[in-house]
């Protein structure tokens, strides 16, 4: 083991390091925004905002998984309630305000995360993982069976345009709304989340779910109400999915039960792997690489499936939790590290 103390020189490489980061994230962030404009491709722009919804998505999911060491199979749940929030509330209350819609839907995905939640954080591992597969197969059932008549069965539901506070911006042409004011809204949502998740996952709470994950014999020893913090934390990350869902239903323009599916969350956790539970950033790296990949895919062959499942054995084989961004990670800090011996 080695004895090294940090030296100076260490803490101005891993400094660098961590501006770097920054740069490269505001730099991101600055080419996605040019995006549209620059190339005016529709469809490059379109699969773009895709990818941002998954993100947030992953985003979400990866709190349980990656902070809370909770396998869930059953965000479809709350993705797809985001989804039918949007949708069921425009049409029965006329409610056409963007803002007032993806809220309504953040907090009915909350609510569902918490039933479920509060039926399913007693169990562990493989438990766990089936008992949220099966409570959000029920919600899949009554989507598919039209309970109450909201849902409209497996033909789905049309999604109209919403408005954005007051200003009339459904009347714009189907591309303008998509490419020039949606997208934009989408980008803007992401940049929030990342940056308020950044806060909330180094807080106290954060740390308390990381001991969780780590040791939850531990923890509870110390006096952490164990079942009451993966409660918390499947409440957050199914407000989080459910915002991905309600920001993907207006780009999708049409719901139906499939997004409510154990295939759903099976997308879901393979964007997670991809790109690295664990590690902050890695389910946006893993969405937008999940998207790309399917695109690519289906552009070359038709045994689709079989090339994802493959890219994801090879990950997990080769990389094993810490996914594309957590090599990356460690391809850099072992570059630093050389740098420092030099």
């Amino acid at each position: 083991m080695s004895t090294r103390f940090p030296t100076f020189q260490n803490v101005e490489i891993r400094e660098s390091l961590l501006n770097w980061r920054l740069l490269a994230a505001v730099g991101l962030f600055v080419v996605l925004a040019l995006y549209p404009a620059v190339t005016g491709n529709a469809y490059h722009t379109r699969l773009l905002a895709w990818m941002m919804c998954f993100a947030i998505a992953a985003l979400g999911f990866n709190i349980v998984l990656g902070y809370t060491g909770l396998l869930s199979f059953g965000h479809a749940a709350f993705f797809g309630t985001g989804m039918y929030t949007v949708v069921i509330v425009m049409n029965a209350t006329g409610i056409t305000d963007l803002l007032v819609l993806v809220v309504l839907a953040m907090i009915a995905a909350g609510v569902v995360g918490a039933i479920i939640g509060a039926l399913s954080v007693k169990t562990h591992e493989i438990y766990f993982a089936l008992l949220t597969l099966a409570l959000a197969q029920l919600l899949y059932v009554l989507a598919v069976r039209d309970v109450g008549g909201l849902t409209r069965g497996t033909d789905g539901i049309g999604v109209s345009r919403p408005d954005f506070f007051g200003v009339p911006v459904s009347e714009l042409s189907a591309t303008v709304y998509l490419v020039g004011f949606y997208y934009y809204v989408i980008l803007t949502f992401l940049a929030a989340t990342i940056v308020a998740l950044w806060f909330v996952l180094r807080s106290p709470f954060g740390l308390t779910l990381k001991m969780i994950r780590e040791n939850e014999t531990r923890a509870e020893m110390t006096g952490v109400p164990v079942l009451r913090y993966r409660l918390y934390s499947m409440i957050l990350s199914a407000t989080v999915v459910g915002l991905g869902g309600a920001l993907y239903a207006i780009v999708v323009g049409h719901i139906t039960p499939e997004y409510l599916d154990w295939t759903m969350s099976g997308e879901i956790v393979f964007m997670a792997l991809l790109g690295g539970i664990g590690t902050f950033l890695g389910p946006v790296i893993g969405a937008g690489g999940f998207i790309l990949l399917q695109e690519l895919a289906l552009a070359y062959t038709e045994y689709w499936h079989f090339t994802m499942g493959l890219v994801l054995f090879v990950i997990v084989l080769t990389l094993r939790e810490k996914g594309v961004w957590g090599g990356v990670k460690t391809l850099a800090t072992r570059v630093a590290d050389r740098r420092d011996d030099q």
